[in-house]
């Protein structure tokens, strides 16, 4: 069967050229890890909805809407940044954003597991879990950004390619 590939056995492959080319391509990926106010301002409503969903009765839609919202948003995260938090190394994206990434990840599970476990609360209550970890979601999400931009940045200044593993 032919190959339709470019290489050419005969010409060796320059390993400068070649990392330099990675390390222009992860600069131009870490500048792209800023999302717009509106997707950490609409993630946070997102999971809002979600644990509010969860915790107050006959509110299945609200959890479906956060579900639907957060799904929609990862797509257009993944459309316009190019960074996903679904690949093989799947954490590396979440510790890339760390503390603030891992932080609002634990308040919106404690939020979620509250609402779950304590299910006789007042309706206040599942507000408050869901305003606590949807507002800390809101807060946190551009500190995660500007961490993951950082972290990228360093994994280039210190010449990992691909990013390097920590």
């Amino acid at each position: 069967m032919e190959s339709h590939s470019n290489d050419n056995p005969s010409q060796p492959v320059d390993p400068v050229a070649a990392f330099q080319v990675a390390n222009d391509a992860q600069a131009r990926m870490a500048a792209r890890v800023r999302s717009p106010w509106w997707v950490h301002v609409l993630r946070g409503l997102c999971i809002a909805a979600v644990v509010y969903g969860l915790g107050a009765p006959d509110s299945s839609a609200w959890m479906l809407l956060g579900v639907l919202g957060l799904i929609a948003l990862a797509r257009r995260r993944v459309r316009d940044v190019g960074v996903a938090r679904a690949n093989p190394e799947r954490w590396r994206f979440l510790t890339l954003g760390a503390p603030w990434s891992i932080v609002a990840l634990v308040v919106a599970v404690a939020g979620m597991a509250f609402v779950v476990i304590a299910q006789d609360e007042p309706l206040w209550q599942v507000g408050v879990a869901a305003g606590v970890a949807g507002a800390v979601t809101m807060a946190l999400g551009p500190l995660a950004d500007a961490a993951a931009r950082g972290r990228l940045g360093a994994d280039l200044a210190a010449g990992l390619p691909g990013g390097g593993a920590r």
